[in-house]
């Protein structure tokens, strides 16, 4: 599918029935949700793992400061501050690119899962951060991070209405990662604006009801709900864009 394409059928504006999208999440979830534990459990671990970069070396400015004369110590104070807070930002960098990456193989699999495909050959967590897409996908975790702040920067509130365009930009790139970084953002934005206030409310609604579901199942079981937050907006960018995978294997074989 190309980019007109794809934006024809938003254009169309097809409805979403908010009930239906909700049922067919819940019975999605029950298909995937090891899936989804696997991928918040994967965030956590490599969370972990890069805020140890932060930790060692934050634990041994500690020593070289005590060692150090009290007017010297000013200096070094804003040059260790100063090196504290670019390691942060690369930290953050590295954080939002692996995660944006799982969650777009998290759709795939949703996908795969949801055809009853048992395997698919190259579908798993990594397979965007190959180095074919790894660029790409680093990009768009930065043009993430950029709306976000810039959202906030401009009173708050606007962060609430690009919280549902940037969900569909990895659904996008998930489904179409030949397109270009600004060509998935222009396609997230519009299905966001058509459907902004469904998808909001199912967001809303879900992401309540997995924290909920969570806490009952000894607080740990968070882990397990969290990743059913995500399945509206799969749900309805499926409503709306639909999938191709069998007309389109046809198409190849004839060109």
């Amino acid at each position: 599918m190309t980019l007109s394409q794809l934006l024809l059928k938003i254009q169309v504006n097809k409805s979403v029935d908010f009930g239906e999208i909700f049922s067919e999440a819940i019975n999605l979830f029950q298909k995937v949700w090891l899936q989804g534990l696997l991928l918040q459990l994967l965030v956590i671990l490599v969370s972990y793992g890069v805020s140890m970069i932060m930790y060692i070396p934050m634990m041994a400015s500690v020593f070289v400061l005590s060692d150090l004369e009290p007017d010297e110590q000013g200096v070094v104070s804003i040059i260790v501050g100063v090196l504290f807070f670019a390691l942060y930002i690369i930290i953050i960098a590295l954080l939002t690119t692996f995660s944006f990456g799982l969650q777009a193989a998290f759709f795939r699999i949703v996908r795969m899962k949801e055809r009853n495909i048992a395997t698919q050959q190259g579908v798993n967590f990594g397979m965007f951060f190959k180095k074919k897409y790894l660029k790409k996908v680093f990009i768009l975790a930065m043009a993430q991070i950029g709306i976000s702040i810039l959202a906030i920067m401009l009173c708050v509130l606007p962060i609430f209405y690009v919280i549902i365009p940037l969900q569909f930009a990895s659904i996008i790139f998930a489904f179409h990662p030949e397109f270009s970084v600004n060509d998935i953002y222009k396609a997230a934005f519009q299905i966001g604006n058509k459907k902004w206030g469904v998808s909001f409310g199912l967001l809303l609604v879900s992401g309540v009801l997995a924290i909920i579901i969570g806490f009952l199942a000894c607080v740990i079981g968070i882990y397990a709900t969290l990743s059913f937050a995500y399945l509206p907006a799969y749900l309805i960018y499926k409503e709306v864009v639909g999938f191709y995978e069998d007309e389109d294997a046809i198409a190849k074989i004839g060109s």
